[in-house]
């Protein structure tokens, strides 16, 4: 008996999250437009700190 098992949230980390420009976030923003149909609110996309003063 096969059954599907689905993670309780998905974590995604990359510089590109934040960055917000280029190949790789046009990747990203695509992913999750397609993994929140899915899994909702369960999809957490995390960057780097670089906020200055």
């Amino acid at each position: 008996m096969s059954t599907k098992q689905t993670p309780e949230y998905i974590f995604e980390t990359s510089w590109e999250v934040c960055n917000m420009v280029g190949g790789i976030y046009t990747v990203l923003s695509t992913r999750a437009r397609t993994l929140v149909k899915e899994y909702k609110d369960k999809l957490v996309f995390v960057g780097p700190d670089v906020w200055k003063e």
